[in-house]
């Protein structure tokens, strides 16, 4: 069976709070008899119901380093936000770890953002009207299930995981290596960049194979290197763990350190023209990005050419797989940042940017295929909404009323549902009771006489 999401529910462990129904974006999430429910047409893989339940009951998972042994040749590649986990272990050691953990090529990402960055800028500068950055997925996916009038703002580039991982598959394909060999790897800070891994967006399929959680990978190098510390003192003979392992046809002394920026909001922006900075503006957070996009609907933001959206907060840095808090990496990052005062020289044209198509939207949300039953059920949607009391208080299951509306339209729920609407049907039955107690039957009463 072919997966969707990789936002996973453990019913067992679910005390159905309704702190995830509240805090999901997309009300993809109900609670029914005490379990929460993930409606999968609607998650987005944000991960906000994962950083929300205080149970542990929505997690996440992904490959692991075990599935190395399936590929002769293994290659991975390094976000720009990784390199923040590490205080003091340097890129140059980071990626030294990752090849004795049994990689033959180690790459940066952030070689593709920063000409990504340059391709970017130069589009805009070609083309009128506004964009919106499509490197996240959760704002991509957010925008065609939410904002479908949006989705032609999307700029028309994959994220530079995916520009990479293409140019990393051709070059070890004119090495004579047979693509059965080849396995790409991607150390992933998000459930959303591992689902995409097995379902892309704007294109068929992924040259990535495999994704590693940030954490899973932050714990392998450390023991790499208490391995590689312990040896040294015991005078082995081993090579020095500082100095990178040689990958063939790069230069492992140059470091794309402007690209790492990448890794936090505002990062792809910085190494844009000003002239470009100027009319450019960087949004991060799932809430505040979805506020956001609510006003350029409504056509309130003006004097703006290009956004730059991240649903983590502060950006990759922020994502739920990371091992640091977003302040230390965010404070890490800047300090490698710094160390590059331009991009690193490359040919850009070895890269292939553009999608093979557009984004589409999602058609999702209609109460019915068929035009007079949708009719139907929006008029007695709208006297649903009138019943309920608008209070919005998530105590049924639903994120707010206008949701449970729907639920009830579609045979997904019922009035009694509702807290509010349950007491008052109480309330008057207990009334009606009360009168009968009171009430004589029929045989009973006595008829009053005429005087």
């Amino acid at each position: 069976m072919m997966k969707k999401h990789s936002v996973l529910l453990k019913e067992e462990l679910c005390e159905g709070c309704t702190n995830c129904v509240k805090n999901c974006p997309t009300k993809a999430i109900r609670v029914h008899h005490g379990k929460a429910i993930i409606k999968g047409e609607l998650c987005i893989d944000c991960a906000e119901c994962i950083r929300t339940c205080a149970y542990h009951a929505k997690y996440s998972m992904t490959d692991s380093f075990a599935d190395l042994e399936d590929y002769a040749y293994p290659l991975v590649l390094i976000p720009p936000s990784f390199y923040s986990q590490f205080r003091k272990v340097s890129p140059l050691e980071v990626k030294n770890s990752l090849f004795k953990l049994g990689f033959k090529e180690v790459l940066d990402v952030s070689l593709a953002a920063e000409a990504l960055s340059i391709k970017t800028a130069e589009f805009l500068e070609e083309h009128h009207g506004v964009f919106i950055s499509s490197s996240c997925p959760v704002v991509v996916r957010l925008i065609r299930l939410l904002y479908p009038e949006l989705t032609e703002h999307l700029l028309p580039f994959k994220p530079p995981v995916d520009v990479m991982a293409e140019k990393a598959w051709q070059d070890v394909m004119t090495r004579g290596i047979s693509p059965e060999d080849i396995g790409i790897f991607f150390i992933t800070p998000c459930p959303a960049k591992y689902t995409n891994i097995f379902s892309p967006l704007g294109f068929e399929k992924s040259y990535i194979d495999k994704g590693i959680s940030v954490d899973q990978a932050y714990q392998a190098i450390l023991e790499v290197r208490k391995e590689d510390n312990s040896a040294e003192k015991a005078g082995s003979g081993k090579d020095n763990p500082g100095k990178a392992s040689p990958v063939e046809g790069t230069q492992e002394t140059v470091l794309p350190y402007l690209g790492m920026g990448w890794g936090q909001s505002g990062g792809e922006l910085r190494i844009m023209p000003e002239s470009m900075q100027e009319r450019s503006l960087s949004v991060s957070g799932i809430h505040r990005v979805k506020a956001l996009l609510d006003e350029i609907s409504r056509n309130n933001i003006k004097g703006i050419k290009y956004f730059e959206l991240a649903a983590c907060n502060y950006g990759c840095v922020g994502g739920v797989f990371n091992v640091v808090n977003p302040y230390q990496a965010r404070f890490n990052l800047r300090r490698l940042q710094v160390k590059g005062s331009r991009p690193v020289e490359q040919d850009y044209g070895q890269y292939n940017y553009d999608l093979p198509g557009k984004f589409e939207p999602l058609r999702i949300g209609q109460l019915d295929t068929d035009l007079e039953k949708a009719m139907a059920k929006f008029m007695q949607l709208e006297k649903e909404i009138e019943l309920l009391p608008g209070l919005d208080c998530a105590a049924c299951g639903a994120p707010d009323c206008k949701t449970l509306a729907e639920d009830i339209v579609n045979g997904l729920a019922s009035r009694s549902d509702c807290i509010f609407l349950l007491r008052k049907q109480v309330g008057e039955l207990a009334d009606r009771m009360s009168a009968l107690a009171h009430e004589l039957p029929p045989v009973m009463k006595k008829e009053k006489k005429d005087r």
